[in-house]
Order: C-alpha cells, then structure tokens, then sequence
C-alpha cells in the first residue's frame, strides 16, 4: 500500500463518528458476543443533538438523561476515544459513581483500543490503574470513581465525561472543582450522563436548568421506546388493558414535544408487561425505564408522597384568579405580588391558615401562609421573602379578610416571633397546641403555635398524604404539588425537602390541613374584602 492510498484509508476510516464506529470499534453486546459498534435508535439521537450542539456554539455542553442499558456511556466513551487517539494534547476524563462501573468503562476502552484497525491505531503507552496515554500524541484517557469532594481537581483535560453523576456523593462539590479544570475552548466537550434518582440533587438541577434554557447545557432525553430490543412477541390472546391505552395516547401527544412522539406497538407493551411483571412494581418500571422526562424523576429516589397520586393532584391546579401585594393596612393588585387568591372570603365561612416561618432573607428560605375553607379546599397562599416579625402583620391581615381564619403558626425557631407579632396585634383566632410530648403523670399544657417535633411532623404529613391518596387535598396550588414531588425520605428516614428544592409551601399546607380539625364551631363576622383593597400601587412589601 504506498502513502497516497494510505492517508485515503485513513481519511476515509476517521471520516465521522459513526463510520469510525462501525469499522474501527468493537464493543460486548448483551448476548456477550463481541461485534462491531453500530448506533442504536437510542445513541443515534444522542449523536444528532451533540453534533448538532458542536456546530451551533463550537462546543458540548449535555446533559443526557436515559433509562436503564441504552448505550449512552458506551457511546460517550467510544466519541472521545475516537478525539484522544487522533487529536494532538487532548486528554479525556471519565468519572462515574461506583468501582465496578469505572472498571467496566475502562474494559471498554480496553477493548476498543485492542480492536481498532491498525491503521489508525497508535501505540499506547503503559497502563495506569484506570488510565490509558498515547505518548506520540501526548493524549490519554483517565478514568475514577466519585468519592471525596476534591475528585478529579488535579487532572486538566479537555473532554469530560461524568457517568450516573445522580448518584454520586458530593456531587455537587466534586462538578463544581471538575468543571472548573476543565478549558472553556473551542471542542471542549462536557456530557453530564445519568438515570433519574429523585426528583432533586445537582443532576435533577441541571436537568431543569436546561430545560428552563438556563446557562449553555442542553438536555438530551432517550425515552425506553426508542430501543429496537424492548420488544416481545405477544400472545394470539393479547388485549391492551386501560393503562397500556393511557400509555399509547401519552406517547402519540408526548408531553415533551413531538420528536419523541412515538406509535407504542404490542410487542413494546407485551414486553413492558413482561418487565412490570418481573420487577413487581409499575412503579419501579416507571423509574428505570421512563416514557418522559418528569415521569423519571418522581419515581425515583425515596418520594413521601406517592407520585401518582400528586401526578392526579398537578391536574386538578389552575392560575389564581387574583394576585396581590400586601400591607398591613391593605392590599394591591400586583402580577408579581406573593398573595396568590383562588377564591374570595364569603360571609359566614370558616377558614384556617397553616404557616410556615423562615429567617426572612432574600435568598434564603421563604415564608409561607396556605389559607383553606372549612372543608380543606385551598383558597388563597401567601410565599416570599420577609422578616417574620412583619410576617405577623401579614397573616394578621389576611387572617382577619378571611373571616378571622384560625392561624397556626410554625411555632419552631423564627416562627415565634411572627406568633408574638400576631398576640401583640390581638389577633382574636390563634391556634393554641396541647403539648404531645410530656411524661406520665404531668399534666398538658397548651402553647400558642404549632410545635413540628419527632412525633408531630410525621402525623400531619401522613395525614396530607392520606387526602392525596383519597383525592381530598383540596391543593390548586401547582407550585404546591411541585414541592410535593420533590419531598423525600432521607437517608436517616426524615421528611426533607431534597438537596436544592424547598418544602415551606409543604409544611405551611400540611398544618393548614391541620387547622381544619381545630376550627371553632363560633363563625365569625366576616369583614368586607373591598374594605381591605387599597388604591395605593406602591404600598407592600
């Protein structure tokens, strides 16, 4: 072969990704048979919107979220070896969540680089642990496993790769030092790749980012239907059940826009009856195969509240019909108010308001008011940012629109200020709680507030999930079920917001509800609500 035919070879080999794919990389199918490496409809997509991406702004910036085996670490890892082996000073770094993932990675590089077709082939110098270099080209792939915060900080490389990057601890830590070695330059490529685990977490806050359209990373989302072997031949008998119907109808007006529209056949719902089956959960189906993007989330990690049951609660939400900016004195038409009414105070009903106090910084936690009728239908919701001795003035005067509503009150840290605020202003319907936690013997005693303890939390939270499960939670708040879906059990088995997601509008509906079993049978003498609207556009806080 002279020189000429040769750089043709050459050329031609490393002409695209797919070609080099196909004719110079090898990769373990399934079946354990070792065989040429052709995209998947599955890495197909993954291939067209990183291209596309790279000829758009130069770079990669990605987030892939997948269910479970559909080859996207496998075509990452095959992408970059394809650049280290011919791009001069290009170094790949690929980090994923445990041991055993990480050596499996590194077999597959292995693997590709023993196959590769000679010609292109450079000679590799000698393996580290987890690492592979090519000296004439000062290039090489170094893999690891997520663990302290200070992982991968010392290693500079131009590609990276960060694999289940939802289940890695600290990952927050370990992206913010990784990201930050890494050269923001032409080429650069940067693929966040993960299977859902919880609705919350950095990968959970990237995902969302990129769908909001917030910062350079884009989500790349492959739903389990794209996958050619997720199918089974059904019997003669086979008859589609109500939920295989629901599923068809999704999938044909997919929530996530039409490129992922897609006709479910039998064979694909036999085939994920047959995987139900064999998980013992739909649940669980749900989670490691997902059919649309929110659908991974919420049925994965530890939820506290069941997911379809919010999912059922999300459709029952609609836009407040008012919107408002409260004094003291009055309140105000605003669009960007935190007063949110569905519903308008009507003479003679009862109505009771759960709160939830937080410091009252303005990038700290936020303060929330949920006001409900005596039959636990939300009415109105009070959410932002103030100090919780004017959060007193606040409730106060919602309190006393509605029909002097019975308040309880968070009674834990800040919240007592907001309660002592509301006592010094006379405000005649504070909850008083008898205390739950006392020894045999001693007598109850009673405290203005509502004390969330050990023992209290789990009983007005389970109580919320009961009226979910029963379709009873009366919610219209979708920020409400929005928080719902990404409270959690945590590791030490409390009820918690998840890392980055907020839980206020939670607890302040939770006690609400609460409140609901304490309404006096007294009803009050309703104010008139045009009494309270002020013409004053600049009043509020």
């Amino acid at each position: 072969m002279d020189r000429a035919e040769r750089r043709r070879r050459i050329k031609a080999l490393r002409k695209d990704y797919a070609t080099f794919a196909k004719r110079c990389l090898k990769i373990k199918v399934k079946a354990g048979e070792i065989k040429a490496f052709e995209f998947n409809a599955a890495q197909e997509h993954i291939h067209n919107e990183i291209e596309d991406q790279l000829k758009r702004i130069g770079k990669v910036r990605k987030v892939l979220l997948k269910g479970r085996q559909q080859g996207g670490s496998t075509y990452v890892a095959g992408r970059y070896y394809k650049k280290v082996t011919e791009t001069n000073g290009y170094s790949a770094f690929i980090l994923s969540h445990e041991a055993k993932t990480t050596g499996r990675l590194f077999e597959m590089v292995q693997r590709y680089h023993k196959h590769c077709n000679p010609l292109i082939k450079p000679r590799a110098g000698r393996d580290s642990a987890q690492g592979m270099n090519f000296p004439k080209l000062d290039s090489g792939f170094e893999l690891a496993t997520a663990g302290n915060k200070e992982t991968g900080r010392g290693f500079t490389s131009q590609l990276f790769h960060g694999s289940e990057v939802a289940f890695w601890p600290n990952a927050d830590a370990i992206l913010a030092g990784i990201l930050q070695t890494l050269p923001d330059v032409p080429g650069s490529e940067v693929v966040l790749e993960s299977t859902a685990n919880g609705a919350g977490g950095i990968f959970y806050e990237y995902v969302q980012d990129a769908i909001a359209g917030k910062g350079e990373y884009e989500l790349i989302f492959v739903p389990w239907y794209w996958q050619p072997e997720y199918r089974a031949t059904p019997p003669a008998d086979f008859k589609r059940t109500e939920d295989e119907e629901h599923l068809v109808k999704l999938c044909l007006n997919h929530p996530d826009g039409p490129k992922y529209s897609h006709k479910l056949t039998d064979a694909q719902l036999y085939w994920r009856r047959n995987k139900v089956y064999e998980l013992k959960s739909r649940d669980k189906f749900k989670q490691e195969y997902p059919c649309y993007i929110k659908e991974a989330f919420l049925f994965s990690g530890r939820p506290v509240f069941d997911p379809n049951h919010t999912e059922e609660a999300l459709i029952e939400c609609f836009s407040p019909s008012k919107v408002y900016r409260v004094s003291p004195n009055g309140m105000t038409e605003n669009t960007m108010g935190e007063f949110k009414v569905w519903d308008e105070p009507k003479p003679g009903k009862r109505y009771a308001i759960g709160g939830d106090v937080a410091e009252g910084l303005a990038h700290g936690d936020y303060s929330c008011l949920d006001i409900v009728d005596e039959k636990g239908l939300q009415v109105a919701q009070w959410h932002g940012h103030v100090e919780p001795d004017l959060l007193g003035d606040i409730a106060s005067f919602i309190g006393r629109r509605y029909n002097k509503a019975l308040i309880g009150i968070e009674r834990n840290n800040h919240g007592l200020t907001t309660l002592t605020r509301l006592k010094d202003l006379g405000y005649p319907n504070i909850y008083v709680q008898e205390e739950l936690e006392r020894r045999y013997g001693e007598k109850p005693t009673k405290r203005m507030g509502w004390q969330t303890t050990t023992r209290s939390k789990p009983l007005v939270i389970d109580n919320l999930a009961a009226l979910l499960r029963d379709g009873n939670a009366g919610i219209v708040c979708k920020e409400t079920v929005d928080e719902m879906q990404t409270y959690v059990i945590d590791e030490k088995g409390a009820f918690n917001a998840r890392s980055g997601s907020f839980d206020d509008r939670v607890m302040s509906y939770a006690i609400a509800q609460e409140m609901v079993k304490h309404m006096p049978k007294k009803r009050f003498t309703s104010m008139p609500a045009s009494a309270l609207v002020t013409a004053d556009t600049t009043a509020g806080y």
